[in-house]
């Protein structure tokens, strides 16, 4: 038998060939060895597990060196710690020193603890180049864990190691500082979570089961959209759908519109959500900018919304509701509502095409009554398709629009949004109307019992109001016909409108074929020569070689006896100062020759403009 002593720390001895480190079995293992086991590992279960895992393996070794040298009651507390770095040395860790200490020691209580010191040529440094590379960060997570684990154990009081500076990051050396960890807070715990770390098995059967349960959320799921996209299939309507999904969720749904009005529900009642709905604490313009899925707390409970998109545009809102004993399952039922909003998108998407195809097939049917290609008998027989009455009164009307300014919006987009913006308003006022389409206008036809005694003045008004609110920077003007019986003379009453509409203004965009009054019954094509005659004898130079300046005098004239000589209305209208406008009578005057205050000549005057306006609609607009 034979024994080696190495500054009385570390006995070694063989015994039957083996070798035993202070009485300890022991085994030599290679530092490059050590390495590769490192690396390996590191590489299969990545390094933020495993250096926790190095640091509670040097933690161990450390804490048994520390008992071994608790044992020699001759040293001062001092001395034993001084004696970690020594072992750490013989052990062949790193040359290691302290640079500086401060303890202080009361009564068995540690009152201070500070030391600083320096590791060279640390084989774990070593061994992270050689496999790794220099990298940024430090990297010596076993003597860390032996410092930790050595002091602690001689103290009876956790310590905490740290490495400042690495070998590994290219430093010329390792620098470490120990501190009490209480002063270390949050920087140690993340090298004492190991002992709150599961086991690799224990947290991959928990990683089964999480993903079991995902398997299962995603075939209920999967299910009730199957059986949702069943429903769609076979042409059955929404609240089909919704019957099934209750069914399935055993929650109350709701599918609302753009302006959360409720198109339908299932599991609750009109009249008690109406109640609920008041309590809901965000405001109407939060939630139109909800664009995904949203959990919103209300009094009773909790909200869960998804928008509705058709085409890239919300067009509106799938929602559950929970009462407050009812905790949602915030993945499934995202998920589900996820889906119904794609249900709902698409039933939307049929909609849509089954009103476009029928206005379509309406819009072919204006344009044949307007060319005249039926006879009376025929067309009536033709709108009983389309549960239209054509035998009665009727009105057509001209809706003109156009772009104020200059606007990013292409005239494409102008003439599909206000298409659709009037299909949708008299849509959901149930007004039955043909809607046909012309280059920068449409022509509608409204008879009188699908206005239910309401005056189509006031209706076209309401109509105009609503496309100023949904489409802006855009002007529109309404011209609206007399009154017909015939249906065979719609090309004629169209004609009326398009004469009342060259009479609209910003400021009164409507105009019947009545306030034409004589002039709208005279004007034709077989008399038009002596209406331009009688516009050239009673305007005279004012009507002569047009351009912009002569176009405001037009237009001031025009106004002027539209209100009744008024200067002060007058000058409103046309946003002038009444000293502008008075300028620009006298220079009226002086073209005209004559006095504008007599009410023969104000009469004659106005008649002559209303039928300039009329037949020469185009020549004028070219100077707007």
């Amino acid at each position: 038998m034979q024994t080696l002593k190495l500054h009385d720390l570390i006995h070694i001895k063989q015994v039957n060939e083996l070798l035993f480190a202070n009485n300890e079995r022991s085994v030599v293992v290679s530092t490059k060895a050590f390495g590769a086991m490192q690396r390996d590992l590191i590489e299969n279960m990545g390094i933020n597990r495993l250096k926790t895992f190095f640091f509670k393996y040097g933690y161990h070794l450390g804490e048994e060196d520390a008992i071994e040298v608790a044992k020699n009651e001759s040293l001062s507390m001092l001395e034993k710690i001084e004696y970690g770095p020594i072992i750490h040395a013989l052990k062949g860790h790193a040359r290691s020193r302290i640079t500086e200490k401060d303890f202080e020691m009361e009564n068995n209580v540690i009152k201070s603890f500070r030391f600083k010191g320096i590791w060279e040529n640390s084989f774990e440094a070593e061994q992270h180049i050689r496999n790794f590379g220099i990298n940024k960060g430090t990297f010596c997570y076993t003597l860390t864990g032996y410092a930790t684990g050595y002091i602690t154990a001689l103290l009876g009081q956790k310590v905490f190691f740290k490495e400042l500076e690495c070998e590994g990051e290219g430093a010329p050396y390792c620098i470490w500082e120990g501190r009490l960890v209480s002063e270390w807070k949050e920087e140690a715990e993340e090298f004492f979570s190991y002992s709150k770390e599961l086991p690799i098995l224990k947290e991959l059967e928990q990683t089964n089961e999480m993903l079991m349960l995902e398997k299962n959320n995603i075939a209920l799921v999967s299910k009730t959209y199957n059986e949702m996209t069943n429903e769609l299939i076979k042409g059955n309507n929404i609240d089909s759908i919704l019957e099934i999904l209750n069914k399935q969720i055993n929650l109350p749904i709701i599918i609302e519109d753009i302006r959360h009005q409720v198109i339908t529900l299932k599991g609750i009642t009109v009249d008690g959500y109406e109640t609920i709905r008041k309590t809901f604490n965000f405001s109407k313009n939060r939630s139109q900018n909800v664009t995904k899925f949203n959990f919103l707390s209300f009094e009773n409970g909790t909200r869960l919304i998804t928008p509705i998109y058709l085409l890239g545009k919300i067009v509106g809102y799938c929602s559950f509701l929970y009462d407050r004993g009812r905790t949602p399952n915030s993945e499934i039922d995202s998920m589900i509502v996820d889906r119904l909003a794609s249900i709902c998108s698409l039933l939307f998407l049929k909609e849509k095409a089954e009103i476009e195809s029928l206005e379509l097939v309406k819009g072919h049917f204006l344009e044949e009554i307007i060319s005249g290609k039926y006879s009376q008998q025929e067309i009536i027989r033709k709108a009983d398709f389309i549960q239209l009455d054509l035998s009665d009164h009727y009105h057509m009307v001209l809706l003109n629009y156009k772009f104020m300014k200059k606007c990013e919006e292409k005239e494409f987009t102008l003439h599909k949004n206000t298409f659709e913006a009037v299909s949708t308003f008299f849509r959901e006022r149930s007004i039955n109307v043909l809607i046909g389409q012309q280059p920068d206008s449409i022509v509608l036809l409204f008879t009188e019992k699908q206005l239910n005694q309401q005056k189509i003045e006031s209706t076209i008004w309401s109509l105009i109001s609503n496309l100023k609110k949904g489409i802006k920077n855009a002007l529109f003007l309404a011209g609206i016909s007399s009154q017909n019986s015939k249906i065979v003379d719609a090309g004629v009453a169209v004609e009326e409108a398009r004469s009342a509409v060259r009479l609209s203004s910003r400021e009164k965009p409507v105009t019947s074929f009545s306030e034409l009054g004589i002039i709208g019954v005279l004007i034709n094509d077989q008399n038009e020569n002596a209406i331009r005659k009688m516009i050239r004898d009673t305007l005279g130079d004012l009507c002569e070689k047009l351009d912009s300046n002569k176009i405001e005098l037009i237009e001031t004239l025009y106004h002027f006896l539209v209100n009744g000589g008024n200067l002060e209305q007058t000058a409103e209208n046309l946003a002038l100062s009444k000293s502008g406008l008075r300028y620009r009578l006298t220079k009226i005057t002086d073209l005209l020759g004559c006095d504008l205050r007599d009410p023969q000549r104000q009469f004659q005057l106005l008649m002559a403009l209303k039928a300039l306006k009329i037949v020469d609609h185009d020549r004028l607009k070219k100077f707007q």
